[in-house]
């Protein structure tokens, strides 16, 4: 029973999955955007909003979250861009960004 309402908001309505909102979406289209632009410094530009935009989901998933699950969720990933863990939409080359 304390796992499902881990995954469950208030109205017992499971939330792992939901239509993204619009700052995850706009992480989604700079992180791509990144990945296509002719120079870098546009690429660094746009990597930067992607992060900004991650950011901001993580602190409304964290703060404002339906559930256990998604506020813990978000706490990781702000967690994890404060810290100075890489955007995974940044990585152009796929692999590991460590030398």
């Amino acid at each position: 029973m304390a796992s499902r309402n881990f995954f469950t908001d208030q109205f017992g309505r499971q939330t792992i999955f939901k239509v993204p909102n619009g700052p995850l979406i706009g992480w989604g289209v700079f992180g791509a955007a990144s990945m296509m632009a002719l120079t870098p410094r546009n690429a660094g530009l746009l990597k930067s909003l992607s992060k900004g935009c991650l950011i901001l989901w993580a602190l409304g998933e964290t703060f404002r979250g339906d559930s256990r699950f998604r506020r813990s969720v978000g706490a990781a990933t702000l967690l994890r861009q404060v810290t100075g863990g890489e955007d995974p939409a940044a990585n152009k080359a796929g692999g590991s960004s460590r030398p």
